[in-house]
């Protein structure tokens, strides 16, 4: 039970983190949607987990931040479309130019802020994931 309310603990850690440094995501300001939009998304690792076991896969680095990437990108849009408050919207990247590399302004629309989100999002709780299991 500790190891469960941990993990759920740090995971919903990892979500807020990801929802607050990307500009296209905007949280709800109501306390109980907050908490139930990282509640949904942290749930979503553990859900990951499982889907791969019932399909036999071995669970591992790359086959969870697979799964959990798939499964949160669903989340994010299933978030957007019933959560009041949560908004993923389109924004203006404004380019970087640091005299070898150069990277013009392009927009970044909807999807490509959810898979960057998922992404992140994935990528940290595997790597948590991967860091329990090794100790």
């Amino acid at each position: 039970m500790t190891k469960f309310l941990r993990n759920l603990i740090q995971y919903m850690l990892s979500a807020y983190f990801v929802l607050t440094v990307y500009k296209g995501i905007t949280l709800p300001t109501n306390p109980v949607y907050l908490i139930s939009s990282l509640l949904i998304l942290s749930i979503l690792v553990f859900l990951a987990s499982a889907i791969l076991n019932f399909l036999t896969i071995k669970v591992n680095l790359i086959t969870n931040f697979l799964m959990t990437s798939l499964l949160c990108v669903g989340g994010f849009f299933l978030l957007q479309e019933f959560l009041p408050g949560f908004n993923i919207e389109e924004y203006a990247f404004e380019g970087i130019n640091t005299g070898s590399l150069v990277i013009h302004p392009f927009p970044v629309t909807v999807l490509i802020s959810m898979i960057m989100g998922s992404v992140t999002h994935s990528l940290i709780c595997s790597t948590l994931k991967l860091l329990e299991k090794s100790s």
